[in-house]
């Protein structure tokens, strides 16, 4: 299956939000955004001005990963120090160094850290309480591009801050020593055992040895080629089974003190060790949350609700891993077991071998190199023991105090500045959800695409907003507000022209036309709509009729400003038989060639009165006398008129206006219109913005078309040269 990639982007850049769309929505709801945008930082301002002010206490911590060498390391050292880094976090925030801070200080009697004198740290629920409390207010965190442990610790007493620091930092450093040598003391005592097993087995090797040189007497013990190769074999296997012997007895050292001590450090070279150190890590800032969020919102709080679920969880998949580790360190002890018994099981077959077919000499140089093989494993887990290799082995850090808390001067929270600016933000997102929700449920249009989308319809026009260059060209009352004769080198004018020439180059059967034009409600500019195409269509020397076949809110006469008169008018045409066509017609002095029927009295049915035939009467003499014929109808949705209207009109025009019509409406509208096949149809789209214009891409379309050279300072009323009249409304 193949794709058109210009059709694919022509699709994307019609479907894209365009920026005209963007401007529009901010002119329409800036003024509610940045109201929104105000009260939300005002408010928060206000909030954060009353809030109690609290202060933080900074200790560092200084972790040196040249400190400790691992017996049996696996990854890269980098790696291996953030394990220890990530270790000691999750130790300074656990809840025993926790609890022991609190006990140390009495902070269960201090009122700034406990509102009720009457909680227990035996009693559990109270003792988790307080404990996330305290870790609430805890944080560490390793200060970026260093060896350091920032220990921070926030309450509204900088003193208590200050105390807490420091204990807490005291505190760890206590039990961190008690768990290491805790830990080296069971390892220490499980390999002096199995150190006494090998001195007297190393004592019974030397007593044989002796006996042996003694029976013999011999000075050298060189024997025969055949000999020396076995002896050479069976001293490779004692030096392999040395260094196997070793890892065997550190493997049982670790396993052993997994077991006994579920706390203490993991070694790097464990399946899985970084995973429960990950999960370590991440079960502890998710309680340090937990506690955040509790002592700050209450127990009820929603998101406490899945920050406890999620520590749960955390729980669950900690111990799963805990086991896993363990696991793994059974079975490197097992892997090690095997190794040891595989040589010894090939040890023993060559010395049982050397035996039967090898000399007394040969014999005792066996002899001889076990005891050196058991001497030399004997004083290596001697020397292990002595210089601390086994704490080194049992991944221990050290730990120094860089610098102590001190008693902070300045307050750390409230930050105005900061929580005026999330407030200002908060509110610039709450409006642009809320504009968003009612810019995608509107059902007003809001851009010609809308509009072609909800009729089907070619838009013959797209005229843009110029009310208030309107008004800025009034010169008084008195003048005609139509903006084709104000400014006919106006924007406005030119789509008026646009629209013109579409009308122009329709295909006719009959050579004078009938044109309707209406809308789905009232105020989408109709009306003015067939004034100023009345006013572009008369300037080319063309007879106009425009007549208002509005019979329910007439408003043709009044924005003509015709004077009063007892001549008859559309209603007394259609309901007086006697009553002749060119006794309704009144002509507009300010433009030659155009006429107009206006309504001089509102009847009581004008759905009847324009039904009962004497409107084909009218329309067919209007062809008879002029070259085009504009009726301007009521609204097609609120009342039949128009629809009675347009079976004698061979042009529908419908005026839609951005940003008052339905979407809805036009669907409808379309409906309607389907049942005239034979007529000609088209939108005239009203108020468009000027970006969203053609004229928008000219930028001061007013400077393009008002410019020097365009004759845009006059108008028909003016004196430029560009005028057609004088503001008497007489020819020149």
């Amino acid at each position: 299956m193949t794709t058109n990639p210009q059709l694919t982007v022509s699709k994307l850049q019609e479907s894209a939000i365009h920026f005209s769309d963007i401007a529009r929505i901010l002119r329409k709801y800036g003024v509610y955004i940045l109201g929104l945008v105000v009260l939300g930082g005002v408010l928060a301002a206000l909030w954060g001005r009353f809030q109690t002010p609290q202060y933080d206490a900074i200790a560092l911590v200084h972790l040196d990963q040249h400190s400790s060498i691992s017996i049996s390391s696996s990854g890269s050292a980098g790696d291996e120090y953030t394990l220890k880094m990530q270790t000691q976090i999750i130790g300074m925030q656990s809840a025993n160094i926790a609890e022991e801070t609190i006990r140390r200080l009495n902070l269960l009697k201090n009122p700034l850290f406990n509102a009720s004198p009457n909680s227990s740290l035996d009693n559990p629920v109270q003792r988790d309480n307080l404990v996330r409390a305290f870790q609430g207010s805890l944080s560490v965190t390793q200060v970026p591009k260093s060896e350091l442990l920032s220990v921070r610790f926030r309450s509204k007493d900088p003193v208590l801050a200050m105390l807490i620091v420091n204990t807490l930092v005291d505190t760890y450093f206590e039990e961190s020593f008690q768990q290491r040598y805790r830990s080296t003391q069971d390892i220490t005592k499980y390999l002096t055992l199995k150190m006494d097993t090998l001195k007297a087995q190393i004592t019974s090797e030397q007593n044989d040895l002796l006996n042996a040189e003694a029976k013999l007497g011999i000075v050298s013990t060189s024997g025969t080629s055949e000999s020396s190769l076995l002896i050479s074999e069976i001293t490779g296997l004692l030096s392999e089974r040395v260094r196997v012997q070793g890892q065997r007895y550190l493997a049982e050292a670790e396993y052993e003190d997994m077991v006994n001590h579920p706390d203490a450090s993991v070694p790097s070279d464990i399946p899985a060790a970084s995973g429960l150190v990950s999960l370590q890590a991440q079960l502890a800032q998710a309680q340090s949350q937990v506690a955040s969020l509790e002592d700050r919102y209450g127990p009820n709080y929603p998101p406490l609700l899945q920050s406890k679920a999620l520590v749960e969880s955390l729980k669950a998949n900690t111990e799963i891993m805990r086991k896993r580790v363990l696991n793994g360190a059974a079975e490197n002890l097992e892997e090690a077991q095997k190794a040891e018994q595989s040589l010894t099981d090939k040890l023993s077959a060559l010395q049982k071998e050397a035996g039967a077919r090898t000399p007394d000499t040969v014999r005792y140089e066996i002899l001889k190199s076990q005891y050196v093989s058991d001497q030399t494993l004997y004083n290596v887990l001697l020397s292990a023991m002595g210089t601390g290799a086994i704490q080194a082995g049992m991944q221990s850090q050290e730990l120094n105090r860089f610098t102590a808390a001190e008693v902070p001067g300045m307050k750390s929270y409230p930050n105005v500045r900061a929580i005026t600016m999330a407030g200002a933000a908060a509110g610039l997102l709450i409006s642009l959800v809320i504009v968003g929700l009612i810019v995608l449920n509107s059902d007003t249009v809001q851009t010609v695409d809308q509009v072609e989308d909800a009729l089907s319809l070619p838009i013959l026009a797209s005229v843009p907003e110029y009310k208030d260059d309107l008004a800025a060209l009034r010169i008084s009352d008195d003048v005609l507000p139509l903006v084709t004769l104000l400014a006919p080198r106006s924007a406005g004018t030119e789509a008026y022209r646009l629209l013109r020439t579409a009308i122009s180059l329709m295909p006719v059967s009959q050579h004078h036309r009938v044109i309707s034009l209406t809308s789905c409600g009232p105020g989408e500019g109709k009306s003015t709509t067939s004034l100023n195409l009345a006013v572009v269509l008369a300037t080319q020397s063309k007879r106009v009729l425009l007549i208002d076949a509005d019979l329910r809110k007439p408003t043709i006469a009044q924005r003509l400003k015709l004077a009063p008169t007892d001549q008859p008018g559309l209603s007394r045409f259609l309901s007086d038989s006697t009553v002749l066509a060119e006794d309704c017609i009144q002509k507009v002095p300010e433009v030659v060639g155009l006429d107009v029927i206006p309504v001089q009295e509102i009847p009581p049915f004008p759905s009847e009165l324009l039904g009962q035939g004497r409107l084909e009467e009218l329309l067919a003499w209007a062809r008879n006398h002029y070259d085009y014929v504009l009726i301007d109808t009521p609204p097609v949705l609120l009342v039949t008129d128009a629809l009675i209207i347009a079976t004698h009109c061979d042009t529908l025009l419908l005026v839609v206006r951005i940003g008052v019509a339905q979407k809805r409406a036009l669907r409808r509208i379309r409906q309607d219109l389907a049942k005239y096949p034979g007529k000609q149809t088209g939108i005239v789209v009203n108020a468009l913005p000027h970006a969203d214009t053609y004229y928008g891409g000219y930028g001061n379309y007013r400077k393009y078309y008002g410019g020097k050279g365009y004759g845009g300072s006059g108008s028909y009323y003016g004196s430029g040269t560009g005028s057609g009249y004088l503001s008497t409304g007489k020819k020149k």
